[in-house]
């Protein structure tokens, strides 16, 4: 790869001397090409080992002489030429939409590697040279044994008190939104995981991969096959479960290390959420992080570790975002360190490091702000009867946005079969998807706008764990994500719309069907009303043998006693 590499390089030194005749802007073209070409994810983040990566601590580590360059935006093709040569080293990896290249040097130590990266960030073309960090990411929930088999989907529904294998989505009221699905747009949601059964009948034809190489590397694996389910497995088909948003398709990377492979470079899940959000993915799904690596006695990381994920994430949003690309992140807010024991979720890496003053932006008309606007970290609930808690590992503080079931969630696995897992690996796929719904409503809506909307339209309040282990790191209590409040203050929100209140039998379904043969199907309570928000028009109501004809342009009631 340096012969290569270096007969590239000569390659493109001479065509610099035809500046005049092919343009400089062909000759930044090619170079990107041509790092694209030959120098891609597999050939560095695939050929990476646990021998090539020294421990710093017991979780935190780097890719040895490796040092990862970010180029600034208006950095020029000769610019970074010069700077590739001043490395001293070979072009092994690259990630042209954020203008990182990684750099393999000759050996050296980590001081070696910091002198490097100094030398480097003096350069006006470098907007920061770093060693290539590797930590232990880790998928995050905890596995559970299935505790039933009976056929819940047409049979067990209450939401007015959750149980079962479907307390999940009554917590929720998915059932409530999905008395929408006339509104609903297909929707493309990234999901960056473990690897994906895509074989699976709940979700077959629904999986895609955003190249061919990334469904090469797709090795299907439970936990990811269990995010994808819950967000979007195929409803009414007589088996197994139903997905929060259905009419979705599912654009997946499988970030996960090598069979036997401990440590993970920190740009494998950073491509994955390029690849995505290239793809075309609005709502992008993280049921990942690093929390539980920290020590049972401890309850943070070095700042050194969170200073470096807010740096490397925020400049990945916000290349992203200055690109004209539109999406919402969705990550689990953890689930504590290595005892179980709740931390902050600002601990937990990834996006839940974003802080008012630890985001890198080094692009104009991209702000802070934006990027907080446009990620929502979440915290896994428990049923608890009457009332709603946060698991006792489930992280806490400002960083959490909102709380969604994370406790025995009954969803998809490999070999075609079901389980339950438990932690907030589960409970972030819940918010994704229904952020997924209202962006599916309302095409127009922005990120910020999805967000507000889902993180505001709330009912239920999940309270804080009764079990503390440290007394310091932020307890609260969060809002319960509502999937049909959601959904109807999006529709509300397009404008005439109206709220109907209807009154009937216990348990009963109603269908309100419009003009133009769209249906909107509820469900009554056990006092026989429902609460619904419909556009503006003419309607015929059925309930039981039951039939009424109504005009919708202002607030509604309907009694079909």
């Amino acid at each position: 790869m340096k012969a290569v590499f270096s007969f590239i390089i000569a390659v493109l030194t001479a065509l610099s001397g035809f500046g005049g005749e092919i343009g400089f802007a062909g000759v930044e073209e090619l170079f990107t090409d041509v790092l694209s070409m030959f120098v891609q994810r597999d050939e560095f983040i695939g050929g990476i080992d646990d021998g090539d990566i020294e421990a710093i601590d017991e979780t935190t580590g780097y890719v040895k002489n490796t040092v990862m360059i970010i180029f600034n935006e208006d950095a020029g093709f000769f610019s970074k030429l010069d700077v590739l040569k001043a490395s001293g080293g070979v072009t092994v990896g690259s990630i042209p939409d954020l203008g990182i290249c990684v750099v393999r040097t000759a050996p050296t130590d980590l001081d070696g590697l910091t002198a490097l990266c100094d030398k480097l960030n003096s350069h006006s073309a470098v907007a920061v040279a770093t060693v290539t960090p590797a930590r232990k990411i880790e998928a995050q929930y905890t596995p559970d044994d299935p505790f039933t088999d009976y056929d819940w989907y047409e049979e067990y529904w209450n939401e007015s008190s959750p149980y079962g294998n479907n307390w999940w989505l009554e917590a929720i009221d998915a059932r409530g939104a999905w008395g929408y699905d006339s509104l609903y747009e297909n929707i493309d949601i990234g999901v960056v995981d473990g690897g994906f059964d895509i074989s699976h009948d709940e979700l077959d034809g629904k999986i895609v991969f955003p190249s061919s190489k990334e469904a090469s590397r797709n090795r299907p694996n439970s936990h990811g096959t269990h995010v994808a389910g819950i967000i979007a497995a195929e409803g009414n088909n007589g088996t197994g479960i139903s997905g929060i948003c259905q009419d979705s398709t599912l654009i997946c990377v499988d970030w996960t290390p090598s069979d036997g492979q401990l440590w993970i470079p920190d740009l494998a899940v950073l491509i994955g959420f390029v690849e995505v959000v290239k793809a075309g993915a609005k709502v992008i799904n993280f049921s990942v992080g690093i929390s539980s690596s920290i020590s049972e006695k401890s309850e943070k990381f070095p700042s050194i570790v969170n200073n470096f994920d807010a740096m490397l994430y925020s400049y990945a949003m916000g290349s992203l975002l200055s690109k004209g690309y539109e999406f919402l992140v969705v990550q689990s807010a953890g689930n504590g360190n290595d005892g179980g024991y709740a931390v902050n979720a600002s601990q937990n890496g990834l996006f839940c490091s974003f802080k008012e003053g630890r985001v890198f932006l080094p692009f104009a008309g991209v702000t802070k702000q934006d990027l907080l606007d446009r990620v929502i970290i979440v915290g896994s609930a428990a049923n608890n009867g009457n009332r709603y808690m946060q698991s006792s590992s489930s992280n806490v503080g400002d960083t959490v946005d909102i709380c969604a079931p994370g406790v025995m969630v009954y969803s998809c696995t490999t070999e075609n079969d079901y389980t339950t897992k438990s932690g907030t690996s589960m409970a972030a796929p819940v918010v994704t998807g229904v952020a997924s719904l209202v962006w599916s409503v309302d095409p127009s809506l922005t990120a910020p706008e999805v967000k507000k909307i889902v993180c505001e339209n709330t009912v239920d309040t999940v309270e804080a764990s009764e079990e503390k282990h440290f007394t310091d790191i932020g307890y609260r209590s969060y809002p319960m994500v509502n999937a049909k409040l959601a959904v109807e203050a999006a529709i509300m929100q397009m404008g005439n719309a109206y709220a109907v209140e209807f009154s009937g039998y216990a348990d009963e379904e109603v269908v309100f069907t419009n003009a133009s043969g769209d249906e909107f199907v509820f469900e009554t309570d056990i006092s026989g009303n429902l609460s619904c928000v419909l556009p503006e028009g003419e309607y015929t109501v059925e309930s039981r043998d039951t039939e009424a004809e109504i005009t919708v342009d202002k607030d509604t009631a309907v009694n079909l006693i």
